[in-house]
């Protein structure tokens, strides 16, 4: 499971006092990579996809760092629209922009009914005047006229129509100084165009998943009888699936604050079996990464480790200390200095204080592992842990782990 890229473009939308009012997020792809877009690949990536592998890598670079806490407008087509993909960007902060070549018939209508009463905003990208323009404009918060698209001498005409159902109005492609002066003699409220900010790309390096686990986690979410346990079995020996499962659980649902997840067993009872399904077909379109990777074995080993030791020093937060464990060890699978992560990782606070902090509980275990690791130094002597524990731990905890990566290694070779 190698390093591999991930690379979001976002263009600026300003306000009427030229302030910051969100970014649109854009798909960019990478020169070399496992992706359909690759010329190696048998097809390219349609709007869906596209769609999906924006919301993957706006997550995996972390959301602060995409937006820096400003609202997110990102394209969706037909299977977005509908509820075929899932949209696991935070509501709050998420306009839904609804592209041009959609032909809203009631099962967009209907989605898009789904996607408001989800908490998400919508925008009508590209907008023209079509037969039954009204029952859309009755649903979006936003309405987007491309300068490009509608003759200058038609915009006033067209925005008169749209403003009875109380939209804002967006100009795009505003590309001169002129067209900006125009544009708010008209009563734009927000503008977007090369002339106000081109877009910018941002990337980094993020995890890939293995198709096995993927495979293994459709089986299990779509079984008539789901078990969790089994559920996070598959789970475990998967970084990336951990650590989206993570965020997906933290940024909740419509109307609720950001969740405190402590494990994979807790973020799965708060995701619930309807939203993981879901999940799964926005997963089987995601690049996946090669079947070894020899730093792998190594997360692995620690996050057990410190399972095993949590589990005999503090009853009942061992699934806490596998997480914090597994995401303390991410910085060698993404190829990055460990001072880096902190910044990298958008995990709730008291699990992130348990992967960097050492004076907190389960952070200064993770540093006697990592110690051990390092140069076989063993922990303190009133730490409750011996010798023959800890090194008991870690040899068991790399038989677990050797199990899971060569299994992983046997099926998808």
């Amino acid at each position: 499971m190698p390093a591999i890229t991930a690379v979001v473009g976002r263009q600026p939308i300003l306000d009427r006092e030229r302030k910051l009012a969100g970014y649109e997020l854009l798909y960019r792809p990478l020169p070399s990579s496992q992706r359909a877009d690759d010329p190696a690949a048998p097809h390219r990536f349609d709007g869906d996809q596209m769609t999906n592998e924006v919301i993957f890598s706006a997550l995996g670079l972390g959301i602060e760092r995409v937006t820096g806490g400003a609202d997110m407008f990102c394209n969706a087509d037909r299977g977005v629209l509908t509820g075929q993909l899932p949209i696991s960007l935070p509501p709050k902060q998420t306009v839904i922009e609804i592209v041009e070549s959609v032909t809203v018939d009631d099962e967009i209508l209907a989605g898009c009914h789904a996607l408001k009463a989800a908490g998400y905003r919508l925008a009508a990208d590209d907008f023209t005047w079509f037969t039954g323009a009204e029952e859309l404009l009755d649903l979006v918060d936003i309405v987007k006229i491309d300068l490009r698209v509608t003759p200058p001498a038609e915009v006033p005409a067209l925005m008169d129509q749209c403003r009875p159902y109380g939209v804002q109005l967006l100009a795009e492609k505003v590309e001169t100084a002129g067209e900006l002066a125009t544009c708010e003699e008209y009563g734009f409220d927000l503008f977007q165009g090369y002339f106000l900010g081109r877009p910018t790309t941002i990337s980094g390096p993020a995890l890939g998943a293995s198709r096995y686990a993927v495979m293994r986690l459709a089986s299990a979410v779509l079984d008539d009888d789901v078990d969790y346990a089994v559920i996070e079995q598959i789970l475990r020996p998967e970084p990336e699936l951990s650590y989206q499962l993570v965020q997906l659980a933290s940024i909740g649902r419509f109307g609720e604050t950001r969740r405190e997840v402590q494990s994979l067993r807790q973020a799965l009872v708060w995701i619930g079996l309807n939203r993981l399904r879901g999940w799964i077909p926005a997963l089987s379109l995601r690049p996946v990464g090669r079947a070894r990777d020899t730093n792998l074995q190594a997360v692995l080993t620690r996050a057990r480790t410190v399972e095993l030791l949590a589990d005999k020093l503090y009853h009942g937060k061992g699934d806490f200390a596998f997480t914090a464990g597994m995401f303390s060890a991410l910085d060698l699978l993404l190829g990055v200095p460990r001072l880096k992560l902190p910044a990298m990782l958008e995990i709730p606070p008291r699990l992130h204080d348990a992967v960097f902090d050492r004076t907190t509980q389960i952070g200064e275990l993770i540093g006697w592992v990592m110690d051990y690791e390092r140069d076989r130094r063993f922990p303190p002597m009133d730490s409750g842990l011996d010798r023959f524990t800890i090194v008991d731990a870690a040899a068991s905890a790399a038989r677990w782990a050797m199990r899971h990566t060569q299994l992983i290694d046997t099926c998808v070779a």
